[in-house]
């Protein structure tokens, strides 16, 4: 007769936290991290639960190029949105992106950015990428300091399309020689 009730309490116990984790503002759901968007979001929700669907629903990990050129050209745009665990009292962060490499990191740029107002949880902001700085399906951190500690972070995907090879190999007259 035990089993019996545990299945319910169970049931009764998933359903009470998760309705506690969506009454929860998305600053505290969020903190310490960066939520890329596929498109900007509205500026205003009816209730923060709307506004976490919406977060849940448009955040992405790839981001595809805006505009692509050849080898050589491509430009992604991001639209983001960094939550702090706590409230910022200055109006300037830092904004900086590694590559991610098997066993290793390397600093591509950095930006500093400005928020409107101290105080304030949450950033939400749009960046541009491009080429020769990043590259095409390579993976990414992007992280938001102040004063050298990390606030917030993320890692996403740049993608794109990949050098076009034809497959032909040419070789000059000397190098045919030697063969």
């Amino acid at each position: 007769m035990s089993k019996l009730y545990r299945v319910p309490a169970t049931i009764l116990c998933f359903l009470l936290f998760t309705a506690r984790a969506e009454a929860a503002k998305p600053e505290d759901v969020f903190k310490g991290r960066i939520i890329i968007t596929a498109k900007r979001l509205p500026t205003r929700f009816g209730s923060e639960g709307a506004f976490l669907a919406a977060l849940r629903n448009q955040s992405v990990d790839k981001v595809w190029p805006v505009e692509e050129k050849g080898n050589d050209h491509a430009i992604w745009k991001i639209e983001y949105i960094a939550f702090f665990a706590r409230p910022l009292n200055d109006n300037e962060i830092t904004l900086k992106f590694w590559e991610i490499a098997p066993g290793a990191q390397r600093f591509v740029a950095g930006d500093e950015q400005y928020m409107r107002e101290k105080g304030s949880r949450i950033f939400a902001s749009s960046i541009e990428l491009a080429k020769p700085d990043f590259e095409t399906n390579k993976k990414y951190s992007m992280t938001i300091e102040r004063a050298g500690r990390v606030l917030a972070r993320t890692e996403f995907w740049l993608r794109g399309k990949g050098p076009n090879y034809s497959g032909k190999v040419e070789f000059s007259d000397e190098e045919a020689k030697l063969r």
